[in-house]
Order: C-alpha cells, then sequence, then structure tokens
C-alpha cells in the first residue's frame, strides 16, 4: 500500500491497524510519515501501553519512555509499568510525563514499585484523575519488610477523589505511622478519616498481622458506617492469619448487606483452642449469612489446625454448615498432607469453582472434584486464571500420578494449554516418566522450578533422553535446588546440564560447600576457605569456558550466548 492510498484511510480503520502494533513501531514507522498521521497519532489516538519487563534493562527502560512518553503521554489513558529490576523507574516517567499539562490518563498499575518511588508518585499531578489504580509487589519487595504499608492506603484514598478502584497489597498496621516519610499525612489509618469519598467502588484489602499477638491485647475495630461506602459493591480480601481476617470482617462487616460479591481469601496457622479460629460456622455467621441472597461469593481457605487430628472439629464444622450444601457456587473441601507444615497439622481446604487462583496445586484434583464433573466441561471455566501447576505429595497416594495419565479423568481436568510454570516441590512428588508426560500435555510451559530435597530427580531429568529433549525443545527457564549440589560435585552437574540443555534462556541454581544426611557441612580442614574459593573461581572458569564453546560449536546463532545464570553459594 502506498503512502498516497494509506493516507485516504478512516481514522477508524488506522486505529485497527494500531492495535496490532506497539506504540514503537508506530511511532518510529508512522508518526513521521505524514502531518495527518503524525496529527492523529499525537492528539486523537488513545493509548493503552505497557513499559517494561522482567528482563528489561534500564537503558531499554529510559528510552521507552522517552520514545512514547515524551510524545504521547498527553494521550495515554492506560498505563502498565513493570518496575523489577529498574531503579528510579517512576522518576523516568514522571519526568517524560511533565511534558503535558493535560493528562488523560485514568488507569495506573504499577509492577513491583519502590516506597520511595511511590511516594513520588502520589506527589505527582497525574494521579488526581486516576479511576483505577493497582499495585502489585513481588515477594522480594522492599514494602514486605517495612509493615507500615497500610499508611499508603490513606494517602491514595485522600488524595485520589475519583478513585473507584484500588488495589493495594500493601498490610494494614497504624502503629509505626512515623517510619513513614513526614508530609501532609499526620492521622493514623482509620477508615472513617480515609474514605471521605463515595466513588470507590472496588477494594482490595491484603492483610498480615503478626501472628505473636497476644490474643488478650488484640482489639477488633468499631465497624465503619456502611455511608462512608455506600457505592462498594465488590470486595477482595486476602489475610494471611487468623487474626487478620477478624480485625477486617469486624471493620467491614456494615457493608456485607450491599455487595454484589465477596471473595475470601485467608491462609491460617490455628488450633482447636484458638479463641480466634476460622470454621465453618463462623465464616457461616460473620461473612456468609450478612451478605444479600442474590450476592454471589469465591472463597480460597487453606487452613492448618493443631490439637484436631483425632476429632477433626474444625474439618468437620464445615460440612455441617448451609453454604456447603449449596448447588452455587459449588464449595469442595479437601485434606491433605503438607511436608513443610510438619506433621503436628492437620491441613484442608476449602474453595469454590471457578478456582481463580493462579496456582493450581495437584492437592485441588481430588476425588471429590472428579465426581463433581461428571458431565463433559471446560477446564478454563473451572480455572479461569491458573498459569501455574505445582506439584506437591507424594508419587504413590497423590494424583500427580493421574495427571501424569492422559487417559485419566483427572488429568482432563487441567487447562494444559493454559499452563506456562510447572514447580516442583520435593523429589518424591514424581518420577521422570511422570514429569515427561506432564510436559508434553503442558506443551505451552517455558518455566521448571524444581525444588529436589533428596537430590533424587535432577539426575534422572539429565540422563534421561527423551525428557532432556523435551526440556530443552521446551523450558526456557529453569530454577534448580537440589540440596546435594556442591562445590564437589557442581562441576559435572553444570557441564551436564550445559551440554543437555544448551536451549535455556535463564538458569539459577544453588550451590553449597557439603551435604551429608541433613547436616551441611563447610569446610573444616586447614585451609578450607581458600579451597572453597578456589572451587568457586573454578567452577565459574567452567561455565564460562562451556557457553564460549557451545556457542562456537553451532553454526546458527545459539540461545545459549544469552543465557543468564544466577549462581547463589552457601558457605
Amino acid at each position: 500500500m502506498s503512502v498516497s492510498s494509506f493516507e485516504i484511510l478512516p481514522d477508524d480503520i488506522l486505529y485497527e491497524i494500531f492495535a496490532y502494533l506497539s506504540p514503537v513501531d508506530i511511532l518510529q514507522s508512522l508518526f513521521s510519515l505524514t502531518k495527518r498521521l503524525s496529527r492523529v497519532i499525537s492528539n486523537e489516538y488513545l493509548w493503552n501501553i505497557h513499559i517494561g519487563d522482567t528482563t528489561m534493562s534500564l537503558s531499554m527502560f529510559n528510552d521507552q519512555c522517552q520514545n512514547i512518553l515524551k510524545l504521547i503521554g498527553g494521550r495515554v489513558v492506560s498505563l502498565r509499568l513493570t518496575l523489577i529490576h529498574v531503579i528510579g523507574g517512576w522518576s523516568f516517567v514522571s519526568s517524560y510525563l511533565q511534558y503535558h499539562q493535560i493528562t488523560l490518563l485514568q488507569r495506573l498499575h504499577l509492577i513491583d514499585i519502590k516506597p520511595h518511588e511511590f511516594d513520588k508518585l502520589l506527589r505527582n499531578h497525574v494521579i488526581k484523575h486516576l479511576n483505577i489504580l493497582l499495585v502489585d509487589v513481588t515477594s522480594s519487595s522492599s514494602f514486605n519488610c517495612l509493615q507500615i504499608e497500610g499508611v499508603y492506603l490513606a494517602k491514595v484514598c485522600s488524595r485520589m477523589p475519583l478513585l473507584k478502584i484500588c488495589r493495594l497489597p500493601f498490610d494494614y498496621n497504624d502503629i509505626n505511622v512515623n517510619q513513614v516519610e513526614n508530609d501532609s499525612l499526620e492521622y493514623q489509618i482509620a477508615l472513617p478519616n480515609l474514605l471521605n469519598t463515595n466513588h470507590l467502588r472496588t477494594l482490595t484489602i491484603d492483610r498480615d498481622s503478626n501472628e505473636n499477638d497476644a490474643h488478650d491485647t488484640i482489639l477488633l475495630r468499631t465497624t465503619i458506617d456502611a455511608h462512608l461506602l455506600r457505592y462498594l459493591s465488590r470486595l477482595r480480601i486476602n489475610c494471611m492469619n487468623n487474626i487478620s481476617f477478624h480485625r477486617i470482617i469486624a471493620l467491614l462487616s456494615s457493608v456485607f448487606g450491599q455487595l454484589c460479591r465477596l471473595s475470601l481469601k485467608s491462609e491460617a496457622f490455628t488450633s482447636i483452642s484458638d479463641p480466634l479460629m476460622i470454621s465453618g460456622d463462623i465464616i457461616q455467621q460473620l461473612c456468609i449469612d450478612r451478605l444479600r441472597p442474590t450476592a454471589t461469593y469465591i472463597l480460597n481457605l487453606l487452613l492448618y489446625i493443631t490439637g484436631d487430628f483425632e476429632e477433626k472439629i474444625i474439618f468437620n464444622s464445615f460440612f455441617k454448615v448451609p453454604f456447603i450444601h449449596r448447588q452455587r457456587p459449588r464449595v469442595f473441601i479437601q485434606e491433605f498432607d503438607d511436608q513443610d507444615a510438619g506433621s503436628t497439622y492437620h491441613c484442608f481446604r476449602v474453595y469454590t469453582l471457578p478456582y481463580n487462583n493462579a496456582i493450581l496445586s495437584s492437592y485441588i484434583f481430588s476425588t471429590n472434584l472428579e465426581k463433581c464433573c461428571q458431565m463433559p466441561i471446560n477446564p478454563v471455566d473451572l480455572f479461569p486464571r491458573a498459569d501455574t501447576l505445582s506439584l506437591r505429595g507424594y508419587k504413590k497416594i497423590s494424583c500427580v500420578r493421574d495427571l501424569g495419565n492422559c487417559r485419566s479423568s483427572i488429568s482432563s481436568l487441567v487447562p494444559w494449554p493454559s499452563i506456562t510454570n510447572i514447580s516442583i516441590n520435593h523429589s518424591n512428588v514424581l518420577t521422570a516418566a511422570t514429569l515427561e508426560s506432564i510436559l508434553r500435555m503442558a506443551y505451552n510451559v517455558h518455566t521448571l522450578d524444581l525444588f529436589d530435597d533428596r537430590g533424587m530427580l535432577l539426575r534422572p531429568i539429565l540422563n534421561n533422553h527423551n525428557l532432556a529433549t523435551l526440556i530443552n525443545q521446551q523450558i526456557k527457564s529453569f530454577e534448580i535446588f537440589d540440596i546435594t549440589l556442591t562445590l564437589q560435585n557442581a562441576q559435572r552437574i553444570c557441564t551436564l546440564l550445559s551440554n543437555r540443555l544448551p536451549n535455556l534462556k535463564k538458569l539459577s541454581f544453588s550451590i553449597c560447600d557439603a551435604y551429608a544426611r541433613w547436616r551441611w557441612t563447610p569446610s573444616s580442614i586447614v585451609d578450607g576457605k581458600n579451597k572453597s574459593t578456589k572451587r568457586i573461581v573454578t567452577l565459574i572458569y567452567l561455565l564460562v569456558d562451556q557457553l564460549q564453546k557451545n556457542s562456537l560449536c553451532c553454526v546458527s546463532a545459539s540461545p545459549i550466548r544469552n543465557t543468564l545464570i544466577h549462581l547463589v553459594f552457601h558457605i
């Protein structure tokens, strides 16, 4: 198509074309092509932009901000920023947004923003017009260490009058307010003070609380006035323990009757004698009974109970409550053995379908679920957001063996095309043959995370020709924690990894000084530190040399040259 014929296309057709191209491509190829295209791009087209990913360098991030936001920042209505490994990312963004006195930005999604950068954001003029603010942080985020994150909820609500949807995965803690930078906010977090707007319609609260708090000193806050949240219709609560569950329920109980949708997620370690335990009748009384009849609810409860192995009082309490027996939503109760929790806990899960977690544990695929799904059903409808399959348990008694059998009814319930990550927890979960079968069904998997507590699975993976070939073809990121991978055998294992899996883009593994039957044995011989250092240096030379050899031996451009290797040494 010539420039002249492209020029006469209607604006709507141009917008359809733009939807298939990245902002960088549009600006580099079309922005300066004609005056009309330049006008449409900079003055008429509304942009939804995502900048950054987990591998983007700081210079690339800065270049994209400069080449995109500097030119069209005033027309961006939705901006998603992945700030992982990007230092001062928001500073780059805001500096280029300053070129535009008027901005149309209404939706901002921030992934792993740093606390000091978030403070800068809240002082920026662009936030005053936001309708949606979504903030997600990774497990390594410094937000998780501050224990004052709840104050940011007060800042957000007091400075963003048009906010309708808010997701802040920060703790609610009103004790350490002084740890936050001292500016115009001086009051402690209290919902009657901060929710002075009636626009907020969706609120997500992630709660954490110190399990060591004495139960007799826990103060349940006064229920807030429902008129302060009269438009709130969707509430999602994520409680990390039973204490935070009872605090949040007490605080927001008055709004339950106006909700059209409640999502409740909780992971609690408790005992039968705990005055703040979570049981079936408590969920019924405090949550379900307060909802209006037409409201829908989503449950995802993970409970670890001590002192209740014999009678299973809390476990059985869920079978007696009315909401368990409703057809919609269907509620499932599943017992399981969690090796990480220890033998003193009775573990079970209570959840509803559809199950909206991204991570599917092998425990979910139980006999009860199989009986419920006798009729043909699309697994994507059961697990619409699933992208990770977590394999746990024991290969002889768990459902993992059935998951690997493509003809089994259990396997047919897994949304295999949606699975992109597989996590294996403990080496006795499955055999190499079962893993091969699972990978063939989960043909879109590109990330494999192996926690091998006995060192029994990595070697069969590397020595099984079919499985190693399949992993080399399919897996791009391989993270290994093998408890027997030490400085003594690391060279041999690394050579195997390099020879058998040359197509990996990212390889991460930990190496320990020595290991002997669950007992770490650092080099205690004379000159042990120097010997360990020499082994580490030799290993690094081996890896560099091996990568160079592999890349030179390949006729075509080998991905091994771009492999990112992450080493952790435990000395």
